[in-house]
């Protein structure tokens, strides 16, 4: 894979976001040159990181997820292809790091909330809905009316949850679809579909990120329900930008990185001397790529954690404390649309469309739909957080209509934009996003638990609808080149 190509396409995601803060500093938001020198320097760790990550999926991670899901369909056992998606689905959201970020923000908050209980359960939700998702594929079930019929019951969760469960359950559900998690699931969502050789096979080979997302949001609301008759008290929290040495942001970056790589590398053995058998050359190479990816997400944190999270949120607090408090709202729309392209699975996920579609869906347009949604859901959590809305009021219409789509869109698309959902939440998301908002509210004076919070919930939800219009707009240009052809035949 051509290491070239791809830094030329991770600078041209993250550059655009370095000139939008200097533009900023100039202006409304000076931040100091001091802090913009860390910022570019975060850049450039982000730019190699996210270049360095993405060559290790495509040489390392990708091929030996295709080949684990083929070697399951290939058992021909319903029960362990079951039982394996349970265990890759509780093994690798447990090591997620986003999912220990998100566990530590809720415990700051609400000190009665048990962490570990959290995480188990976000752990358990995906690992059922994994299996869930194998499930449906092999016994070739409707990918549209699995989807109907379980978001059908997670809005009766949401009814009788306690309000703040809410805001937490659907932030889990784009936090538990990562850097590793994704390009892993997607392969093996590939492979699986793939082996079975039906009509069917290139929209089935989407759709697994996207049931998994359903079940930590499910899992969270039962807490939600479990936990209403204690009514836990919101602890007061400042968010503050913290200052780590060099030492420091390397050694909690690299403890990340273990710790999301780990299970996932033991996995990959396990599977090499059980499932796989693969010839030598193709265990090095897997090696390889699992090394690569570790030194790039090493690097993309380190710049995340380091220089974009406390910009993030001093930028948002600088504008938040000013007169022009209005202007987050354009922003945040700016914002979304350009700090999307900079994150790791959302390459995964638009190269993998461009490759199982054959080229037929021209990745640079679904970069520019994500965008689209991203832009949308950063602007409305800026809405929320200026004017102290409910997340309740976005969610239930935004779902509606992404579900209302779904019978009208072609059955890829509606895979690929359940996909994108959470795909887009990942660590530039709830990391400089959401240290953006909570800085905003903060200043605002208003409640970062019930204004800030939901934000990874509404980047998770916009793509549902935005990648959809794009599949009704590739629909309805194929029956404009039909009737062209038809117009031609008839005229020879």
């Amino acid at each position: 894979m051509n290491l070239i190509r791809k830094f030329r396409e991770t600078a041209s995601s993250v550059i655009p976001i370095v000139l939008l803060v200097i533009v900023l500093q100039l202006t409304i938001a000076p931040i100091g040159w001091r802090s913009i020198g860390s910022f570019i320097l975060g850049a450039v760790a982000i730019i190699v990181g996210l270049s360095l990550f993405l060559l290790g999926t495509d040489i390392g991670i990708i091929p030996v997820g295709q080949r684990t899901g083929s070697a399951l369909m290939n058992r021909r056992s319903l029960p362990l292809l079951l039982v394996v998606g349970f265990i890759i689905g509780l093994i690798i959201t447990i090591a997620e790091p986003q999912v220990q970020v998100l566990a530590q923000q809720v415990t700051t908050y609400i000190p009665s909330v048990n962490r570990m209980h959290l995480v188990l359960a976000i752990s358990l939700g995906v690992g059922i809905f994994v299996s869930l998702a194998f499930a449906r594929i092999v016994l070739t079930i409707s990918y549209r009316w699995i989807i109907i019929v379980f978001y059908g019951i997670v809005t009766i969760l949401a009814l009788f949850t306690d309000p703040f469960f809410l805001g937490i359950a659907f932030d889990a559900g784009g936090a538990t679809t990562g850097p590793m998690t994704v390009p892993f699931i997607l392969a093996l969502g590939v492979g699986v579909a793939g082996v079975r050789k039906s009509k069917k096979s290139e929209q089935d080979s989407f759709g697994l990120v996207g049931i998994a997302s359903i079940g930590p949001i499910s899992a969270v609301l039962l807490m939600g329900i479990i936990a209403s008759g204690n009514d836990p008290a919101p602890a007061a929290a400042e968010m503050t930008a913290a200052s780590l040495s060099f030492g420091e942001l390397f050694s909690a970056s690299v403890n990340e990185v273990v710790q999301a790589l780990g299970p996932l590398a033991a996995l990959f053995i396990i599977f090499q001397f059980t499932l796989l058998h693969q010839h030598h050359r193709q265990f090095i190479r897997m090696i390889q790529g699992l090394l690569y990816a570790a030194l790039g997400l090493t690097l993309f944190l380190m710049g995340v954690n380091g220089a974009f999270m406390p910009v993030g949120s001093q930028l948002g607090a600088l504008i938040g404390e000013g007169s022009y408090q209005w202007v987050l709202i354009p922003l945040g729309f700016l914002l979304g649309a350009v700090v999307v392209l900079a994150e790791p699975a959302v390459w995964v996920l638009t190269d993998q469309v461009r490759d199982v579609s054959g080229g037929s869906i021209k990745k640079s347009m679904v970069l520019v739909f994500f965008s689209l949604g991203v832009s949308l859901a950063v602007g409305l959590a800026m809405v929320r957080v200026v004017y102290h809305l409910p997340l309740i009021y976005f969610l239930i219409p935004g779902y509606l209509m992404a579900l209302i789509m779904m019978f009208f869109c072609p059955p890829l698309f509606t895979a690929i934009a359940f996909d994108s959902g959470g795909v887009a939440s990942g660590p530039m998301s709830s990391s400089f996003l959401l240290a953006f908002t909570l800085g905003a509210s903060v200043a605002l004076g208003g409640n970062p638990l019930s204004d800030a919070f939901g934000i990874v919930a509404l980047i998770a939800m916009t793509p549902l609808i935005t990648i959809q219009l794009l599949g009704l707009l590739y629909r309805h240009r194929e029956k404009d080149g039909r009737k062209k052809s038809v117009k031609e035949d008839k005229s020879v």
